[in-house]
């Protein structure tokens, strides 16, 4: 069979899945006839015999001699499952996950969706066997948070994979290039300008930052951190620019580099931290060295996490909004799911928590 007609077999298939998983199709029912598919999906009647042909195979539908093609009324107890989303994440019970979950859940299960959840730990062979479980389970939708997501990814034909079958797909904080059409995202480039110009009102002219190298979100972060120097005509100085990877981040800041990371900061009167919990770490790094927050250096940072409360740290923080980002997510899949050509990007304007950690020292250096 012919590249062309192959794809359109598996769209059409999939559709037939979706459409019993959304209970459009239930057990029982008659299908369209071939004629009629093979005119809504713009193909042959002999594409359209492939694709229900193999979901008899699974069975999942039956042929009636001289009557049609049915769905099974057995069908969900031959390992198919009604209504289930696939949903990918890096974490899942700390710092902003718990938010994104449960907004993720309040929809789904509200229109009766079952969820199969898969953690990766930001690392690409558990983001393999993610995506090869959620195959399995015949999914009719995924939200993923694609893992070190600034990087090319080994997962690329799993992915294709879900695309041929027509599976929609909703990625989160990120997104491969090869997958960029629908996503939920903070607007990363905003809140890195506004924490940045927020240094900047308070006198700051010197600066350092620490940000994620595999992750898409740390480069967007750069980005506004940048955009906001540069119109203040204050030059990036890349030795003050400490970046890192997912696998780095524990060796920097175990105590064992402390010279190497404040050597870097050099005389820096403004540090930007890409997130909460590098915050912290960098924090408890200046404590161990004999400096604090805000005395010797202010300090900016990323999601208002519980670690950016005045009872943590105090952080002066770049609110991540979990719960809506979840709940979004969830809205644009069911929206993919019923308009299979639907795309949509949606960015949340961030706000800013201000807090102790910015010191004004505007007086000091005029």
């Amino acid at each position: 069979m012919p590249i062309k007609n192959l794809l359109k077999h598996r769209r059409i298939s999939q559709w037939i899945i979706t459409s019993i998983n959304n209970g459009y199709f239930k057990p029982g029912d008659k299908l369209p006839s071939e004629h009629a598919l093979a005119e809504q999906f713009d193909t042959s009647r002999q594409t359209v015999r492939h694709a229900t042909e193999e979901l008899v195979q699974r069975g999942l539908l039956e042929r009636q001699r001289g009557s049609g093609t049915y769905v099974c009324g057995n069908a969900f107890q031959t390992g198919f499952s009604p209504k289930r989303i696939g949903v990918i994440t890096t974490y899942l019970d700390d710092y902003v996950f718990p938010g994104i979950i449960r907004g993720i859940e309040d929809v789904l299960t509200a229109q009766g969706y079952n969820i199969s959840l898969g953690i990766t730990h930001n690392r690409h062979t558990d983001e393999t066997a993610c995506l090869q479980r959620i195959l399995d389970d015949n999914v009719c939708g995924l939200i993923v948070e694609g893992t070190k997501s600034s990087l090319p990814s080994p997962n690329l034909p799993l992915f294709e994979e879900l695309r041929s079958r027509g599976i929609p797909m909703v990625f989160l904080n990120g997104y491969y290039r090869e997958f960029s059409q629908c996503g939920v995202f903070q607007d990363d480039v905003a809140a890195g300008r506004m924490l940045t110009e927020h240094l900047l009102k308070n006198g700051h002219k010197q600066f350092a930052a620490v940000f994620k190298s595999d992750d898409l979100q740390g480069l967007k972060r750069f980005e506004g951190m940048c955009l906001a120097l540069t119109a203040a005509g204050i030059p990036v100085d890349d030795q003050r620019i400490l970046w890192f990877t997912t696998e780095d981040l524990q060796d920097y800041f175990s105590g064992d580099m402390d010279a190497f990371v404040l050597k870097r900061f050099g005389n820096a009167t403004g540090l930007i931290c890409y997130n909460d919990q590098v915050a912290a770490s960098v924090s408890e790094l200046l404590k161990r060295n004999g400096k604090s927050v805000p005395e010797d250096i202010s300090l900016v940072s990323f999601d208002n996490s519980p670690l950016a409360t005045d009872l943590a740290y105090g952080f002066t923080s770049a609110v991540y909004p979990s719960v809506e980002i979840g709940s979004e997510a969830a809205k644009l899949l069911l929206r993919c799911i019923r308009d299979t050509t639907f795309r949509e990007h949606i960015r949340l304007e961030p706000n800013i928590c201000y807090r102790s950690s910015v010191r004004n020292i505007s007086d000091e250096v005029k």
